[in-house]
């Protein structure tokens, strides 16, 4: 047999010969099938790890997630007031408190962001109420009433009709709301939708104090202000009194008023229905006919939760009749528009939730934008008082 016809025999017998899938012609080793099963078996063994591994990373990313949601997400768009089909978020509600504080510090007023949150949702619902009142006492808003006002509440006003029409005012006033929008955070919309309410809630109150008698039964009124643990000066001042020392000396000794040296503790004629919680002691009368707090004697002891103070009141004076002041009057005016909304109050359905979480959040949203510049040792605290300064 030839070399030739041999060599195929010695090819088909060789362990070496090349099968597609399981050796190579040029190197020895694993074949492809191997190397397959080897990897899938790799993989198995690590599936484990990968599986442990995103379950981690999901964890890990789970808890910002969440607390970048439930803080920064759904806060915002949660109802905190609804008036009927009228509703304001929690966003909406930090927009009308940033709104209302550019406004007061504009005016060089202190803004108590402490107390803001409670009447922002207060004023909020009344607004709210006036506005769907308005049509019964046929009250309505033009947009240029409300152009007016947004100009009286910026604080650019034309010294006549002619100057508002120029070309200059008009960039003055484009300028000024600009600027304000971009303190504030708001849209034009916004802004002037916030101003629109508040619009009508004033033309309601105007029409309420029409109603608003300028004659009030009235007392002369003295006060003295003691610290809510001057037990013995409490004692002293009763004492003064009852025994007919005069109340401005009184006063001018144991009141901490800043300004008794002035006034001698005189409050001057005050009118029945300015505050209500003070009206049955000072005006009340029993069934016979005497006062509540007979003319020139002290009256129990009133606690001040705003001031922490007590307060002893003596009333000098009653007049049946008297013209009240224009300050008065504005105050009479806004008591009679509070209780023109309270009674109306239950026709409509309301809701509004403020508790301790929702409050830290509002203020903290607030407190962020704050236009306030921070105390500094030289300045002392807003509210504070001049002397009272920053610790060391």
């Amino acid at each position: 047999m030839s070399e030739e016809d041999r060599r195929p025999e010695q090819e088909a017998d060789s362990p070496d010969r090349y099968e597609p899938g399981e050796r190579s012609i040029t190197r020895r080793g694993p074949g492809r099938r191997e190397l397959l099963a080897a990897q899938h078996r790799s993989r198995l063994r690590s599936r484990p790890w990968i599986i442990g591994g995103s379950v981690l990373l999901v964890c890990l990313l789970a808890f910002p997630i969440y607390e970048f949601v439930t803080t920064f997400m759904l806060p915002p768009r949660e109802v905190a007031v609804r008036v009927e089909d009228s509703t304001y978020t929690r966003g909406d509600v930090v927009d009308f408190i940033r709104y209302r504080q550019r406004l007061t510090e504009e005016l060089g007023q202190q803004f108590e962001l402490g107390t803001s949150l409670f009447e922002a949702l207060q004023d909020i619902q009344d607004n709210e109420i006036a506005f769907k009142l308005a049509p019964q006492l046929g009250i309505s808003v033009s947009p240029e009433e409300v152009d007016l006002e947004v100009e009286y509440r910026l604080q650019i006003l034309p010294e006549d009709a002619a100057e508002r029409e120029t070309a200059e005012y008009q960039a003055n006033l484009a300028e000024r709301k600009r600027q304000f929008l971009n303190n504030v955070g708001l849209s034009e919309e916004v802004f002037r939708g916030f101003v629109r309410k508040e619009v009508f809630r004033n033309k309601v109150r105007a029409a309420i104090g029409t109603d608003v008698p300028r004659i009030h039964p009235q007392v002369r009124l003295y006060e003295i202000r003691l610290s809510e643990t001057d037990e013995q000066g409490l004692q002293r001042v009763n004492r003064g009194i009852t025994g007919g020392t005069p109340v401005e000396e009184i006063a001018r000794e144991f009141s901490i008023d800043p300004a008794v040296q002035r006034t001698g503790g005189e409050v001057g004629w005050f009118p029945e229905g300015v505050h209500e919680t003070l009206d049955r002691m000072l005006f009340g009368v029993d069934e016979d006919g005497e006062r509540f707090l007979p003319l020139g004697e002290p009256s129990p002891p009133q606690f001040d939760s705003e001031s922490r103070q007590i307060v002893v009141y003596v009333v000098t004076e009653a007049a049946e009749a008297r013209e009240v002041t224009d300050t008065q009057f504005e105050k009479l005016t806004d008591n009679a528009l509070a209780s023109y909304l309270n009674e109306h109050r239950r026709e409509f359905d309301l809701y509004m939730e403020l508790n301790d979480r929702i409050y830290a959040w509002v203020n903290r949203q607030v407190a962020i934008a704050s236009i306030r510049p921070t105390p500094t040792p030289e300045s002392g605290f807003p509210g504070l008082g001049p002397g009272f300064q920053s610790a060391p």
